[in-house]
Formats: C-alpha cells, structure tokens, sequence
C-alpha cells in the first residue's frame, strides 16, 4: 500500500532530495493508507536531513486509519484534490507538491515564514546542515503562477488565503535564503513594519560592458536584487567571508565593474537588518535611488518584530 508524506516531513524532503526529478502523480488522497512498514523501509533516509526530533506526517484517508506509533503523525487527507497535489518519489512513495505543502505549513507559519517558503520553492536553493554556507543550491520547484494555479483550485481549503498573500508577496529567483531575508524589509507593506518600497530583481542578469569584462573577468554578471529602473541594487555579503578571501575580493570585482557602467551597488549584510538606524539609511538611499516618497515613520512599530520574524528560524 502506497504511503503519503505532507506537512513537515514533506517540506524537508522537498528541500534535500533533489525534488524536481519528482515525477507528478496521478494518486489521489482516498488511495493514501496507514503507515507502511514496508514502504518506509524501501526508503533511503540518508538522502534527506530530517530532524530526529519530529515525527514523520503521514497521510490518512480515515481516522481508523491513524496509528499510535511513536515516530510517526497522522493527518486526514483532503479530498479531491487537483492532480499534482503528490509527487512520486519512487513506487509507493508519495510526497506532498510544493502547492500543497505549502497549503498544509501555512497556518502554522509566521508571516514572514510562510513568504520564505515560497521564496525557498520558488528560488534556487535549499537549507542544508551539511553545507557551510548553511544551503544547498538547486533548481526552483515551482513557479509563483504553479503554485496560484493549484491553489486557486481549492479556494476553502485551510491555509488557501494565507498562501495566496505569502505568494503575492515573495519574490521568485532568489539563490539563498540571506538573499530573501535581506531585501524583505525594503518592499513588505509598511502595515507590517516594511518600508513599502518597489520591489527589485533577484539575481538581475546584467551584460557588462568591455571595461567592465575586463574588471570583473566575465561578460554576465548577476545582481542579487536590482531595481532595474533606478540601476541601483543590494549585493549580499556574507558574513562568513572577510577582506582577503577570494570570495570577498570576486564581490568587490564584481561590483566595481558593474559601477564602471553608471550603476549603484551596494553591499549589504544581516547585520544591517538589525540595526534599525542602518536599515533606515539604506532605505532612504534605496527610495531616493528610486525617485519615490519614503514615510519611515509608518510601520516604526511593527518593524523590530518584521526583523525578528524574518530572520527567526
């Protein structure tokens, strides 16, 4: 009998197991059965990073189909359900798309959390314990309009308006989480402690110019967030890296060359998030960039709790 994965579970295996080989599947939640003894031990579990604290959510058709085992959590299946609600991740096992495990985390999520993963579906990475850099990099999973078209299909499901609004409000092509958590505070509604600016670019493509090939020794470079408009941007730096690593020297590199053109670049770290007179700064550098108004009074009270939210785990 097949087993079905949703909730937690199906979002660490989304993150570690190279998800977009996940075939689409036909099964339907009322095929989901109890815990398959024989199923969980045709799985390879070194593949993912699950924590060794959670139980594993599976999903049932019927409560007479829940166990009592330790280890394992059981969840009614909804119903009807469009087609690509489960991917295959090889016979008999099944895991929730990124759609409807986006539907199933939403309302145990904060508001920044829910944005960060759709963000993290929608980008190109992955949390990962085994990296340094604490991510791992991947193709998206989705695509903001997959996900919308999937939830617009079951408008009373639990979570559906909750991630309808984290889906308007993410922005899709981020390559690491600091990418997202950086640029969050600068467009988020003022309502919500954001400063409610226009939104930018993640990882711009820009074609440098022959000065600037010769700067940065490529022809293409990217930009973390640009407003293309403006031809102003942030580029995260990573706390990790300090003056002398190479990873440092490519950065300066890269953003010299891009200003060789008439460009602004400006290298941002979490740290500024947390100092609330930096973050104010670089938001009236960014809004004067912009040609556009900034009220950084509006949202003043709600801001330290945005910035703890998004940067929280």
């Amino acid at each position: 009998m097949a087993i079905f994965f949703g909730y937690k579970t199906a979002e660490h295996l989304l993150n570690n197991a190279g998800a977009p080989e996940f075939r689409p599947s036909v099964e339907t939640p009322d095929r989901c059965g109890f815990v398959d003894a024989h199923a969980l031990s045709s799985i390879d579990w070194t593949m993912f990073e699950l924590p060794a604290d959670e139980p594993l959510d599976i999903m049932v058709p019927s409560r007479n189909d829940r166990t009592r085992r330790k280890g394992f959590a059981c969840h009614l299946a909804t119903s009807d359900l469009p087609h690509g609600a489960y991917l295959e991740m090889m016979p008999d096992v099944f895991v929730a798309s990124p759609a409807l495990c986006l539907l199933q985390r939403c309302s145990d999520l904060t508001y920044a959390g829910r944005i960060k993963l759709v963000a993290r579906f929608c980008g190109t990475y992955a949390p990962s314990k085994r990296s340094l850099r604490g991510f791992i990099n991947r193709m998206p999973l989705a695509t903001p309009e997959a996900l919308r078209s999937f939830i617009e299909l079951v408008p009373l499901m639990r979570g559906s308006k909750l991630a309808l609004q984290a889906i308007d409000l993410a922005l899709p092509n981020a390559a690491s989480p600091m990418e997202t958590e950086m640029v969050m505070p600068f467009y988020l509604p003022w309502q919500r402690g954001g400063f409610n600016l226009p939104r930018p670019t993640m990882n711009y493509e820009m074609t440098l110019s022959d000065r600037g090939r010769a700067m940065a020794g490529k022809e293409v470079v990217k930009v973390d967030a640009y407003w293309e408009d403006a031809g102003f941007g942030f580029e995260y730096q990573s706390e990790l890296f300090h003056e002398g690593d190479e990873h440092y020297g490519d950065d300066i590199g890269r953003q010299l060359a891009i200003e060789s053109m008439g460009k602004t670049i400006r290298m941002v770290t979490l740290a500024q998030l947390k100092n609330s007179a930096q973050l104010e700064y670089l938001a009236e550098l960014t809004a004067c960039h912009l040609g556009v108004g900034l009220h950084p009074g509006r949202g003043k009270s709600a801001r330290s709790g945005l910035i703890r939210d998004i940067l929280s785990d």
